[in-house]
């Protein structure tokens, strides 16, 4: 049988079924294109070929967005009984996924205005009538029937669905209509449980169980999806007690799976239910006769947690327990009141969770214990208070640095220091597990693309490479962090009872001894992965107290006879990984405290700035050097600048080393790429290293590496590298250098060479194609190089551009937090000098040898110096020669697209580099003359850079005539 779920097309019956015995044919096999989308849903769900119905069935939700309620009321959903009972479950799981838009669809296809995203509207909601009832009676019944499939993704995708849908419904019709589901489907189970008992049919007791667990997870979901629609007085009345049934149900299965469902159904409870019955099960689980189960009350205890916490949040539930706090909670849990419902649930969590973990913690069972050390540092980070505090009634706190993320945003690490708790807010949210707002076939507000104008702010951050926007935000997000603990006062009754009864288990997982060296290594990864949290709760007090020791423990090891600290031979691998990628988090959260040392540590080598010397950049490990450079900037950030001015020969030693620049392996076949990812990494985080150093110490050690990464063999490393030009030049400007100096004619002199000595390096090896001082030239790759100085320029007048409005501060100093500023973006915040400094340099000297590209007969020369043109200052790019070159190309653009050449200026945001530099070295002593009169002088600017220009032209080659190896490029 081909086609044993065939319909007719219509209701009509004027196109007949097809014959499910019919053999196959050749029109059986391809797709009718001239069949309009509805007409090929209709006839390809009914195809006789699985992939075809499945193909088909995920545009069921799409084609009823496009042709409306009505048409889906009468020509799709006749479609689907044979397809909830199709013999295929991939096609069934995807039925599921179908249902809860076509639902939508059917309430509200018809109003413009619905957005699923926007919960503002629960009670104000127009539904269609006819729509409302067919998707609550007809459709509900296929999720119903899906939802007892055999098949576990059917009935999770069913389950999803179903527990979605009840944000969109009525809230009066939740019990009726979504409720009485997983309640029916766990009586109609029990009785034909009772009715089997006599047949010993293994295979039927699993396939009851399964429904019990997918019935449990739909009322978690249910009771903590929404308090608007859900209330707590729902939860108990109709969720809790079939929660607290299924706690007592004979297999393990079904009462682990109410140990993972407890948290979300406290999220939605009422009083009452929290502290006589739900907390009370919770604590019967934990000492269940099953293994299994205990573990499971171990993972579940930061999500309980939390789940706490987030109800004290609550406005409308701590209103109530300020109530009720003196009679119920007082007589449930002992304790007394003072009227605050946060204040409560943290007396609840100490009484009732801390021993239960204290009880795991000690267990007969090696499972149930190693399972609470696996997440003992999770849990005590979960007494960090995610709100404002006490204090901050209108502050979100730091929940809003988890959720509320800004939609062009890159970067931000607001979750990494609490990914349990981010994890937490997905599962009390279930609507985000089968979020409607990313299935096909809604009508939402969709993000579009935006075309941004050449001239916006916005277009102009688009060019910015995001390596450099996810640095800032992710110190952003730090510098939020550290805000928000500062103004935070944490519940001193947590920190006593953590410290004396908690924290002891969790540093002694730092040199924890099995017997067992793959269990000792996975405690200590876990340790380590929670370190940053828990010194973030304890603050400096903790570190001062245990948390160092913690940490050198894990890092340098326990042992007696590591006396100088740099054995680490027996420090797993993942534990360095771990907190070199964490190590400047948690040198920003102690603060200059962390590296204070006494003399024995120093001479040990057991202080903070040797650890991270010896242990981290000198490490063997690729990866350990890896993680430690990526934060590189901000951790010498902490360090004072004369802490930095020592440091940074050290730092020009490794980085030049044989480890990560100089690839001197000779076991290698192709060196140079062994390590290019610490390399890229090295040239991602100089533009903000370049900001930490005085100008002098970045000509010395930090412009020899740009000129090395430069002419790096990987195309990648040297594009990003081109992004540290700018900020070097910055660097140069006039009253940068003569900070802390008296002689003001050397520091002209050594600003005009230091610049100078930029400029005739780039222009002898990307424009001359020069490697050494000899001057020699090599064709090979040349016009890719001079694309790459094209792209340099783009890059000097991005900075430019994005600073024009020079009142305009990227990031501002909030008010009462002068000690946490917010770091520095390397292109933003140009003072009124260092831009003046830099447009002359762009105008005067860098700008010239470009313009000379204008007949290169390389068209892709020519297109990259017209994108570098666009984005050039308006009082550069309107100047005589330049615009009439712009113009001169744009028309030769503009042919070659066939007229489309002018949309170019917004359909490529980010600028890329395609050259080959060559390895090499220059020599540093050719300078510019003296400055001439041909250079207009801008805003008085004595103390900017002047240099003369004249006869530079001249230098130049003409490109169009110079011999290329790549002229066959020339044609595109």
């Amino acid at each position: 049988m081909l086609n044993p779920d065939a319909i007719p097309l219509s209701a009509n019956g004027t196109e007949a079924s097809p014959d499910p015995n019919a053999a196959l044919r050749f029109e059986d096999l391809t797709i009718d294109d001239d069949l309009s989308l509805l007409e090929r849903v209709v006839r390809y769900v009914r195809s006789g070929i699985a992939l075809q119905r499945l193909v088909h069935v995920k545009m069921i939700a799409e084609t009823a967005k496009a042709v409306g309620t009505e048409s889906t009321i009468n020509s799709i959903l006749p479609l689907l009984p044979p397809l909830v009972s199709d013999s295929e479950s991939i096609i069934r799981q995807h039925l599921a996924m179908q249902l809860l838009p076509l639902c939508l669809t059917c309430m509200f296809g018809d109003d413009p205005a619905f957005d699923p995203k926007d919960k503002s509207t629960f009670g104000s909601r127009v539904y269609n009538d006819g729509g409302y009832a067919i998707a609550t009676l007809k459709l509900v019944s296929h999720m119903r029937t899906l939802l007892g499939d055999p098949d576990m993704d059917v009935r999770k995708a069913a389950s999803d669905g179903l527990a979605t849908l009840a944000l969109y419904i009525r809230s009066a019709d939740v019990p009726s209509v979504i409720l009485r589901i997983p309640l029916q489907l766990m009586h109609d189970e029990k009785n034909r449980k009772n009715l089997k008992q006599t047949n010993n049919s293994n295979a039927s007791d699993n396939i009851s169980d399964d429904l019990c667990i997918t019935a449990c997870h739909l009322l978690a979901d249910v009771a903590s999806i929404s308090s608007t629609q859900v209330p707590p007085m729902m939860v108990a009345q109709h969720i809790s007690p079939t929660i607290m049934a299924l706690s007592r149900h004979e297999n393990f299965r079904v009462r682990r799976t109410v140990v993972q469902a407890l948290p979300r159904v406290i999220s939605g409870s009422t009083l009452d239910d929290l502290t006589s019955k739900l907390i009370p099960c919770f604590n019967q689980l934990s000492m269940d006769e099953s293994y299994r189960v205990r573990k499971s009350v171990g993972e579940c205890l930061v999500d309980l947690s939390r789940s706490l916490m987030l109800i004290g949040n609550n406005e409308d539930v701590a209103a109530n327990y300020n109530e009720n706090y003196n009679t119920e909670v007082g007589m449930a849990s002992g304790v007394k009141s003072n009227g605050d419902g946060k204040v409560a649930m943290r007396r609840v969590r100490r009484d009732n969770l801390i021993p239960i973990c204290l009880r795991l913690l000690q267990d007969n069972h090696k499972v149930v214990k190693y399972g609470m050390l696996q997440f003992l540092g999770p849990f005590i980070a979960s007494f960090y208070p995610l709100d404002a505090g006490d204090d901050n009634q209108d502050d979100e706190g730091i929940v809003s640095i988890l959720d509320n993320r800004e939609e062009r945003a890159i970067g931000g690490m607001g979750s990494q220091f609490f990914p349990h708790a981010n994890g937490m807010v997905t599962r009390l949210n279930p609507e985000f597990v089968s979020s409607p707002t990313t299935m096909p076939g809604i009508i939402q507000t969709q993000s579009k693309e935006r075309n941004f104008s050449p001239d916006s702010k916005e277009y102009l951050e688009s060019l910015l490479p995001q390596f450099l926007e996810k640095r800032y935000n992710d110190s952003k997000s730090l510098v939020n962090i550290l805000r928000h603990r500062e103004k935070t006062n944490i519940d001193q009754d947590d920190i006593a009872i953590i410290e004396s009864k908690i924290l002891p288990f969790y540093v002694e997982l730092a040199s924890i001894n099995t017997g067992d060296e793959n269990s000792d290594a996975e405690m200590r990864v876990y340790c380590a992965y929670s370190l940053p949290a828990v010194v973030l709760l304890l603050g400096n007090e903790g570190w001062d107290k245990v948390l160092k020791n913690c940490f050198l423990k894990l890092i340098a090891g326990s042992s007696d006879n590591n006396k100088d600290g740099t054995d680490t031979s027996f420090v797993p691998l993942p534990v360095k990984r771990c907190l070199a990628s964490s190590f400047h988090t948690i040198c920003h959260i102690v603060g200059p405290a962390a590296f204070r040392a006494t003399t024995e540590e120093k001479n040990n080598k057991r202080d903070l700035l040797s650890i991270f010397e010896y242990h981290f950049l000198r490490d063997q490990d690729e990866t350990v050097r890896l993680n430690i450079i990526r934060n590189l900037p901000s951790f010498l950030s902490l360090l004072s600048s004369s802490k930095r001015s020592k440091y940074l020969p050290i730092l020009f030693d490794i980085i030049c080393g044989d480890t990560m620049l100089a690839s001197k392996r000779k076991n290698a076949l192709n060196p140079m790429l062994l390590n290019w990812r610490q390399r890229d990494m090295i040239a991602q985080i100089l533009p903000n290293l370049i900001c930490l150093f005085r100008p002098d110490q970045v000509r010395q050690y930090l412009w020899p590496v740009i000129k090395l990464l430069l002419s790096d063999s990987v195309n990648l490393i040297r594009e990003n590298v081109e992004w540290s030009i700018p900020i070097l030049l910055r660097s140069y400007e006039y009253n940068k250098c003569v900070k802390g100096r008296d002689d003001t004619s050397a520091v002209k002199q050594f600003c005009q060479e230091s610049c100078n000595e930029v400029f005739v390096f780039l222009k002898a090896t990307l424009l001359e194609n020069r490697t050494t001082s000899t001057h020699k030239a090599i064709s090979c790759g040349a016009f890719s190089k001079r694309q790459s100085y094209c792209r340099i320029l783009s890059a000097m007048a991005l900075i430019l551009r994005l600073n024009e409005d020079r009142g305009m501060k990227r990031a501002k100093m909030e008010d009462g937090a002068e000690s946490l500023p917010f770091p520095v973006h390397p292109f933003y915040d140009l003072t009124r000098e260092a831009y003046r400094h830099l447009h002359h340099l762009l105008r005067a000297l860098f700008l010239p040898p470009a313009l000379n590209m204008k007949d290169d007969r390389v068209t892709n020369v020519r297109l990259t110096l017209a994108k570098s043109l666009r984005i050039m200052p308006a009082d550069i790019s309107d100047r005589g020669d330049v615009h009439v070159i712009l113009r001169t190309l744009e028309d030769e653009i503009e042919t070659w697209e066939g007229g489309g050449g002018q949309n170019m200026q917004v359909e490529a945001p980010k600028i890329k580099v395609v050259n080959n530099a060559i390895d090499g070295n220059l020599g540093t002593t050719s300078t510019i003359q003296a400055p001439g009169n041909n250079v207009k002088k801008e805003g008085g600017g004595k103390d900017m850079l002047q240099s003369d220009v004249q006869g530079v032209d001249k230098k130049i080659p003409k490109f169009g005539n110079n011999e290329d190896d790549s002229m066959s490029l020339a044609s595109i």
